[in-house]
């Protein structure tokens, strides 16, 4: 068995990184004689945004690692490429890029030549379930790759498949997690963190939006327009939580609970918090603009942040968990964005809140909150400017 094809079915399966795995693929190569320069992969991967991911390995530059976004252009600008052809299970494709440029050839042939490369294969990859992925070679070398090193790839395909599917399927379950879990509590839930009841203490700003009037709208908005309505709701919501650190841990109907763990900075915690809230607000406002131009549904919503203690952990059955907060803290949060409505105000602060992070803030008043033994008094931040 040749050495690299050795270290594929062996020491490679450790590598469960794709980057970390492609480096290692190349110093495997060049030690087993081949001149490779370049190495790429390309996998299309289950992504609500993502349509494939790929690994690039240069000599001398190391390895990066490159995300190509879904949209009308993709399937345009891939189908002129050797890349497409093996996601097709076309090939293998071999260019040499020491002839003179062609007329309607690879748009990528132009690039190679200008990093200074000789001779480009590409190879389909067979998944289990019937796909195709993508592995490319190039070389900088004067004539290109020999018939040994171009046998050699031909007969390393099925442990590079194997290698590249076990990383497939590790990003796949991250994506899913990501998406529909969040992200550190997916990668906790990926750790092994899935035993009901366990779970940790965490402080942390809780962020707990509603949207208002859902009920109505529901009942006379046409299910697409609903839809259209919601995501253009919570998109602003998520994108400002997510740029400033904050963890989206589930859609509850039309509200959407978030934390922020403090750590050790609880002031700076709170105040990328606020920042969060102002910039979730201002597109908000942005976009009730563009509603009202264009004759659409307004939407208006409650929001609260709160600081305090919460258990961090899985809740559920024994075949259905949640991992989520629950506590005292976040049944405050949700009685204080409930006086939105009645105190006329988009956004809420409670009194920890405020003095924990220092904020300057408007005290609205002293309130009873059902289900919360002691008054409660809610501030509002001053006006976005």
């Amino acid at each position: 068995m040749h050495p690299v094809i050795r270290w594929l079915m062996t020491d490679a399966r450790r590598r469960v990184e794709a980057s970390e795995f492609l480096e290692a693929f190349a110093d495997r190569l060049r030690a087993a004689g081949v001149d490779v320069s370049r190495i790429t992969t390309g996998v299309p991967i289950l992504h609500p945004q993502i349509f494939s991911f790929s690994g690039l390995w240069q000599l001398g530059k190391g390895t990066t690692e490159r995300l190509y976004r879904a949209g009308p252009d993709t399937l345009a600008t891939m189908s002129n490429s050797p890349i497409w052809i093996a996601y097709e299970g076309g090939g293998p494709v071999r260019c040499d890029l020491s002839a003179p440029p062609r007329d309607g050839e690879f748009a990528i042939l132009d690039d190679l030549r200008r990093e200074g490369l000789t001779d480009y294969v590409v190879h389909a990859i067979p998944f289990a379930d019937g796909s195709y992925k993508a592995l490319s070679l190039a070389t900088a070398r004067r004539g290109g790759f020999n018939s040994d090193e171009l046998a050699l790839f031909d007969s390393m395909i099925p442990a590079v498949a194997f290698n590249l599917e076990v990383q497939a399927l590790r990003r796949t379950a991250r994506t899913l997690l990501d998406t529909y879990v969040g992200q550190q509590s997916g990668g906790r839930v990926l750790e092994g963190q899935i035993q009901r009841g366990t779970g940790e203490t965490i402080r942390a700003v809780i962020w707990l939006c509603d949207l208002r009037g859902f009920t109505s709208l529901s009942e006379t908005l046409p299910r697409d327009a609903l839809i259209d309505l919601l995501n253009c709701y919570f998109g602003p919501m998520c994108d400002a939580v997510a740029a400033q650190g904050g963890e989206i841990l589930k859609f509850i109907g039309d509200a959407m609970l978030a934390i922020f763990p403090t750590r050790t900075d609880t002031a700076g915690t709170c105040a990328a918090a606020l920042v969060a809230a102002r910039r979730a607000q201002a597109a908000l406002i942005d976009e009730n603009r563009r509603r009202e131009t264009a004759g659409l549904a307004r939407i208006d919503y409650g929001l609260a942040l709160h600081v305090g203690d919460v258990m961090y952990g899985n809740i559920g059955s024994d075949t259905r968990l949640d991992f989520t907060v629950i506590g005292p803290a976040v049944n405050l949060t949700a009685r204080i964005e409930s006086m939105c409505r009645q105190l006329g105000r988009p956004l809420l602060l409670s009194s920890e809140f405020v003095r924990a992070g220092g904020i300057s803030a408007q005290s609205l008043g002293v309130f009873p909150l059902k289900g919360v033994g002691a008054e409660q008094e809610i501030f509002a931040p001053g006006p976005i400017s």
